[in-house]
């Protein structure tokens, strides 16, 4: 597990609120943050003017990234279905993903939540996170005995799926 002593709580409080102002960019990775835990760190940190009062309390130490609120049970990588924006999750960008993971650790067994940024919208194009990815299930000459499922970001090419089956079933 890492130890934030290395960077003090001030330090990571300004550092993370200047990430979260970045602007999504396509083609990005951004990461998925359990809200929990995401909550637990800021009081430690200070992040909100009213909580100082607790800053650098080891109480109150969120621990190593915990994302398992997010995942669906039993499964490491695949996340809930209708988890809300703020509400269950926060995103951060690459860089302060790299941050937090540092200072912090993740929890044993769990993988990062990456995340593309995709550009969406019907009408008016916007730049969003990806967080739900498209399922896809392939098979090798129409042989649906022997299928493989996976699932692929917006942004995922036909060269990188094809990649992938090659690799999946070994030739």
């Amino acid at each position: 597990m890492a130890e934030d002593g290395a960077v003090d709580q001030e330090t990571q409080r300004e550092e993370i609120a200047t990430l979260l102002k970045t602007p999504l960019c396509r083609g990005e990775t951004w990461y998925l943050v359990s809200s929990d835990w995401f909550r637990q760190w800021k009081k430690y940190v200070g992040f909100d003017s009213w909580g100082r009062c607790q800053t650098g309390d080891r109480n109150i130490y969120p621990g190593p990234v915990d994302n398992f609120s997010l995942l669906k049970v039993g499964d490491k990588l695949d996340i809930k279905e209708h988890l809300i924006d703020e509400l269950d999750y926060i995103m951060v960008p690459t860089e302060g993903w790299n941050k937090l993971v540092r200072w912090y650790g993740l929890t044993d067994g769990q993988e990062p939540i990456a995340r593309k940024v995709v550009l969406g919208g019907m009408f008016v194009k916007h730049h969003k996170v990806e967080v739900y990815l498209t399922k896809l299930n392939l098979c090798e000459n129409s042989n649906m005995d022997s299928t493989v499922t996976r699932r692929f970001s917006k942004a995922d090419t036909i060269g990188m799926i094809r990649l992938f089956f090659s690799i999946a079933v070994g030739y």
